[in-house]
């Protein structure tokens, strides 16, 4: 990867963790938009402390953030979770391919890691702060219906509907690379797929089990994930 992705933190929903116990959340928000479940596996990278499950939003147009409801957990390795989906992301979370409105076909956007925190750690400045990553998958909320043929369907890899996505990510190949590589030296840089010419080696591409995926956190020790860098 070309940089180190986790900059900004933002947990975007409330979170309900299963482990050896049900836990119940005392706030019912109503049906839930959509939802995350599979395990999280130790491998080798816990190494006590208190650890919380979070989605990281990364707004990289403004580098903004702000930080939400995150839940504790709990029982023994492997673990099964359960995140509900129960609100849309703030707003200072989501990417602004319109420019204000200025550019009306576009959309808002968020992106996120679903991710394991070292509790009292800061993940904008510390790596041992991410204790554990889904690395196959990226969670995407549109704003809006995506516009077939605009900057925002080739960065999230497709014209996705308004709502909660969950999609998969790949590495560019080397020709891939060298087409983006040639298209960044153009006039308009922002028709690649990545705005304002940005160093992303990797893309965003469909899942069709979207939300019936079974999503793996791994946890491990610092900077030995395998991470999307859509930036």
């Amino acid at each position: 990867m070309n940089r180190f992705p986790f900059v900004s933190a933002v947990a975007a929903a409330s979170f309900l963790l299963l482990a050896c116990d049900a836990q119940v959340d005392p706030e019912y928000r109503g049906e839930p938009l959509a939802t995350i479940q599979g395990a999280i596996v130790d491998e080798g990278g816990s190494t006590g402390g208190h650890l919380r499950t979070a989605i990281l939003n990364y707004n990289f147009l403004v580098n903004d953030f702000g930080h939400i409801d995150i839940a504790p957990v709990v029982g023994s390795f492997p673990a099964e979770f359960t995140i509900d989906l129960s609100v849309p992301p703030p707003a200072e979370a989501l990417n602004d391919f319109t420019r204000g409105g200025a550019r009306p076909s576009e959309s808002r956007f968020s992106t996120g890691y679903i991710a394991v925190l070292r509790e009292g750690l800061n993940p904008n400045v510390d790596p041992a702060s991410i204790a554990g990553l889904a690395e196959e998958y990226m969670l995407v909320y549109v704003e809006t219906d995506v516009q077939p043929g605009t900057q925002s369907e080739r960065f999230l890899g497709g014209a996705l509907s308004a709502g909660y996505h969950l999609m998969k990510w790949a590495p560019m190949t080397e020709a891939e690379l060298q087409a983006y590589d040639a298209c960044k030296a153009t006039p308009d840089p922002r028709s690649c797929g990545v705005a304002e010419g940005g160093d992303a080696d990797d893309r965003l591409v469909p899942n069709p089990e979207e939300f019936d995926s079974e999503v793996t956190i791994r946890i491990a020790p610092p900077r030995q994930f395998a991470a999307a860098n859509l930036w």
